[in-house]
C-alpha cells in the first residue's frame, strides 16, 4: 500500500507546471486500468501522442485467479498510444488508437507450507477509443471559434 501512495504522489506531484500548455493535455482516465494520461496534439491538428500511467485491478477486480494461484491487490500499467481526433462540435473531438502497455503484477500461489509471491509482467498491443470535451474557456476551442 504504501508503494502505491508514493507513486500516486509522484504521479499527481506536478501536474500544474505542464496542464493546457501549447499542445499539451493532462487528464484523469475511468476505467481499467485507471491513472493520469498526458497527450501531446502533433501540428497536424489530426494526431496525438499519449502516455498513461495508472492502475489496474484497484477498482474491479482487486482479487481473482490466475494460473494455478490469484492476484491479490492492484498492479501498475504504462501505454503509450498514437491517436487520431476529429472535431464533433465546437468543443467536443472523438479519437482512436493504437500502442502498446506493460503490466506488472503479483500474484499468489499457496501450497500446504504457505504463500509464494510471484510477479506477473506483460506487455501486447493496446486499442483505445474516446470522447474529449474542451472547457468554452480553453485555449483549443477559443482559437476554432
Amino acid at each position: 500500500m504504501k508503494k502505491l501512495c508514493l507513486l500516486f504522489l509522484l504521479m499527481f506531484g506536478g501536474l500544474t507546471s505542464y496542464s493546457q500548455e501549447k499542445g499539451w493535455a493532462i487528464g484523469g482516465k475511468i476505467g481499467d486500468p485507471i491513472g493520469l494520461n498526458i497527450r501531446h496534439y502533433l501540428n497536424n491538428d489530426k494526431n496525438l501522442v499519449e502516455v498513461n500511467v495508472g492502475f489496474y485491478g484497484a477498482i474491479w477486480g482487486a482479487r481473482g485467479n490466475y494460473k494455478d494461484g490469484a492476484f491479490d491487490g492492484a498492479g501498475v500499467s504504462f501505454s503509450g498510444l498514437y491517436m487520431w481526433h476529429n472535431e464533433m462540435t465546437s468543443n467536443l473531438k472523438n479519437y482512436y488508437g493504437f500502442g502498446v502497455q506493460f503490466t506488472s503484477r503479483n500474484y499468489y500461489k499457496t501450497d500446504g507450507v504457505g504463500r509464494t509471491e510471484i510477479p506477473a509482467t506483460g506487455l501486447g498491443g493496446l486499442g483505445q477509443v474516446g470522447l474529449e470535451y474542451f472547457l468554452p474557456s480553453s485555449r483549443w476551442s477559443r482559437s476554432k471559434t
